[in-house]
């Protein structure tokens, strides 16, 4: 596991996440500035592309936004500090694919928000660069946290309901969403191992 050495200087380093979990909360509390950021299919078309990587910080609900962050800031602080350069490349290349997937293969989906696709990359990405980094880490943690990362997109593919998360009546969960932040942690971590070389023993 993380050492709490390791951690404090991580959190030191890992301004990026605690920017945009900062930038989230102020989004939730200013609906005018939500309202100019959140994923929105025909603004989008109309050329705010913007839309593409804002959208992911506008929440629906304060239990959205709760449920969100429990997952993305312990996951991206722990990633930043292990990778500061790999996890701000995720966050900066992994939100517009998350947004185009869901502009081509949900074209009935006219508004989208939330950071959960990005945050179950991010955790999928810190499982797998884990598993690879540290010989000493317990490789069953990091494994049940894929295989429950697995379970909960395939009953939410299932039901069609989110499992923790409270919408609003119209409101529904966007699988693909989580399904496309898998896909990019699987696309980053092989840039990843490379770079950074041999297993640590």
């Amino acid at each position: 596991m993380l050492r709490a050495k390791e951690l404090g200087r991580g959190a030191a380093r890992s301004w990026s996440t605690l920017a945009i979990a900062a930038t989230a909360g102020l989004a939730f509390a200013w609906p005018t500035m939500a309202g100019g950021l959140i994923y929105d299919r025909v603004d989008v078309i109309a050329g705010q592309l913007w839309r593409l990587w804002t959208g992911h910080l506008v929440h629906f609900t304060g239990n959205h936004l709760l449920w969100d962050l429990a997952v993305f800031v312990p996951a991206g602080v722990w990633l930043e500090s292990i990778t500061p350069p790999g996890a701000r490349w995720f966050y900066l290349l992994a939100t517009p694919v998350i947004s185009l997937l869901l502009f081509f293969l949900e074209p009935g989906l006219n508004r989208y928000a939330g950071l959960s696709g990005i945050a179950t990359g991010l955790l999928v990405l810190l499982a797998l660069v884990q598993l690879r980094r540290d010989a000493n880490e317990p490789r069953w943690f990091w494994l049940g946290v894929l295989l429950l990362v697995a379970a909960k997109i395939v009953l939410e593919l299932v039901t069609r309901a989110p499992l923790v998360v409270q919408f609003d009546a119209g409101v529904r969960t966007v699988p693909l969403a989580h399904l496309g932040g898998v896909a990019c942690a699987l696309a980053a971590f092989p840039i990843w191992r490379r770079a950074a070389g041999p297993r640590a023993a």
